[in-house]
């Protein structure tokens, strides 16, 4: 979801800035859309990046940090720029840095988006979220966020490295922090000596610093009866009655390992330590992962002894184009609306269970780099779906194979044009032969939140109807005063689906769409 011009956000722009007696914002175009869009983006990332070059959680952000935090944006901008993205395609407004540039990013930093963040995407850490799929995907937004440390670059190789606090939060992933009840089991099957030793033998040699730092562990991972009394701690009732601390220090003991998995992107696995540093940085974060009940949202500030205090940090998911609160707030504005018969709780679920899906796979992509051990006990956590559903990967001798790359969330992009094209008739196929149709986009969307999270359908009524439904008001365009889409509109792109469904029980070649079309023929015909 790139650089979207008809969103929720963008209907309620002037509202944002009707106080703000900046010149910038007096004309709004496509092309200050763009640019406010970019550095919105840029600065979202910047924070999490910002807080390891300080080492320390952003609990707040006082007008007197503005200025620091923009200098260290604009310092870094090129940077921050490629990881905020990640795509060789996207090119930035901002080319050459000229300092007309800079003062025009500094000023759209510092005089709209560090205030709408504040007010929008600050999260207290005892307002615990009951849904699991955005708590999960806010742990993958987080380990993506926190993935490599942008403040420090290795000159001789031109190489980012992994963050001090990276191992920590993929541990937290892999054993699922917030279903304690499985976590023994995850535990289990990801630490295995097999897993173990076969990324012990790949990727770069330790030095005799980290191998003299790891030896403890290893004679620990060698003692049965000691591993095994450590994996209880993980039990569920344990889990349920320690607090955030002692999960910590958990976790953190199973990080070490976890580097071993992870070291051709660390410079030094030996840099966690004790883990005080990676506290340090993070301590915010760790109540909406961690915390059993409300008395647990409050945390140690800073250190393991620092006082005991409720704190904010950013929501680690930018939402801006898809907030199902302004949406929901949006909707009552328009009798049309009631036509569209949706339920918030519903809206609120949806967008969850689409972001976890896609989360999911792309914490996949990610772990399979390198010796890819990660990554195939995210893949055989789901193989159903994955594997023998959406056919992303096949298995080979116990690992698993790359076949093709799965839809990504950025690909999202109902703007107004786009989603007039929903609109028109075509050929059959012809939308769903095009990778970059936001028809194609839709329907591989719809269909990976239902192999990923196999519950969805029910939760939806088993109708695919209703899913697309809920796609298209959480993720459609929007103007302030005029409804960009009817019911009719709706009722057309059903009338479409439905027609490709019709089409595709004669298709020959029903593999080439299976990620699109063939799960929500079969969800049909479970009906």
């Amino acid at each position: 979801m790139i650089n979207r011009l008809d969103t929720v956000f963008w209907a309620y722009f002037d509202e944002y800035v009707k106080k703000d007696a900046s010149s910038i914002f007096k004309k709004i175009n496509n092309d200050l859309k763009e640019k406010v869009n970019e550095i919105y983006d840029v600065t979202y990332y910047s924070l999490f990046q910002f807080q390891l070059w300080k080492n320390e959680s952003l609990i707040n952000i006082e007008p007197e940090k503005y200025s620091e935090i923009s200098n260290y944006i604009i310092k870094n901008y090129n940077e921050l720029f490629i990881f905020t993205f990640q795509d060789k395609n996207i090119e930035s407004k901002f080319k050459e840095l000229d300092e007309i540039s800079k003062i025009f990013i500094k000023e759209v930093i510092e005089g709209f988006v560090l205030n709408h963040i504040i007010k929008t995407s600050f999260v207290n850490s005892e307002a615990l979220n009951q849904n699991y799929y955005w708590t999960f995907a806010s742990l993958c937004a987080l380990t993506s966020k926190f993935e490599y440390d942008i403040n420090f670059k290795s000159e001789n190789l031109n190489k980012y490295y992994y963050s001090i606090v990276y191992p920590f939060l993929v541990t937290m992933l892999m054993i699922d922090v917030l279903k304690p009840a499985d976590m023994v089991d995850k535990i289990k099957k990801v630490f295995t000596r097999k897993n173990i030793s076969e990324a012990y033998k790949k990727g770069r040699e330790l030095s005799s610093e980290e191998k003299e730092w790891l030896a403890p562990t290893v004679q620990f991972l060698k003692n049965e009866d000691e591993l095994n009394a450590f994996i209880l701690n993980f039990k569920k009732d344990n889990w349920d009655i320690i607090d955030i601390k002692q999960k910590f220090k958990l976790i953190h003991e199973l990080s070490k390992i976890t580097t071993i998995f992870l070291r051709d992107n660390l410079k030094n696995i030996s840099v966690i330590s004790e883990g005080e540093e990676i506290y340090e940085a993070i301590y915010a974060y760790l109540p909406l992962f961690l915390s059993s009940s409300k008395e647990q949202g409050k945390i140690n500030i800073k250190t393991f002894e620092g006082a005991l205090k409720t704190v904010h940090c950013v929501s680690p998911i930018n939402q801006k184009d898809f907030n199902p609160t302004w949406t929901i707030k949006h909707s009552k504005k328009f009798k049309e609306f009631k036509k569209i018969k949706f339920r918030n709780e519903k809206l609120i679920d949806f967008i969850a269970r689409v972001r976890y899906s896609t989360y999911y796979m792309e914490m996949i992509n990610k772990n399979k780099r390198n010796n890819g051990v990660l990554g195939d006990c995210l893949i055989l956590f789901k193989k159903v779906g994955i594997v023998q559903t959406m056919h992303f990967y096949s298995e080979n001798e116990e690992k698993f194979e790359f076949n093709y790359k799965n839809v990504k969330f950025k690909s999202i992009n109902l703007d107004i044009k786009n989603f007039l094209k929903l609109l028109n008739k075509v050929d059959r196929f012809e939308e769903i032969a095009d990778y970059n149709s936001q028809m194609s986009t839709m329907l591989k969307i719809i269909s990976l939140t239902i192999t990923i999270d196999p519950k969805t359908p029910k939760a939806f009524e088993y109708s695919w109807e209703t899913l697309l439904k809920y796609y298209i008001i959480a993720f459609g365009p929007y103007k302030k005063n005029m409804m960009s889409y009817t019911h009719k509109d709706l009722e057309l792109i059903e009338f479409k689906v439905n027609k490709l469904l019709t089409q595709y029980k004669k298709l020959k070649q029903k593999e080439k769409v299976v990620d699109s079309i063939g799960v929500l023929y079969k969800l049909q015909h479970f009906k």
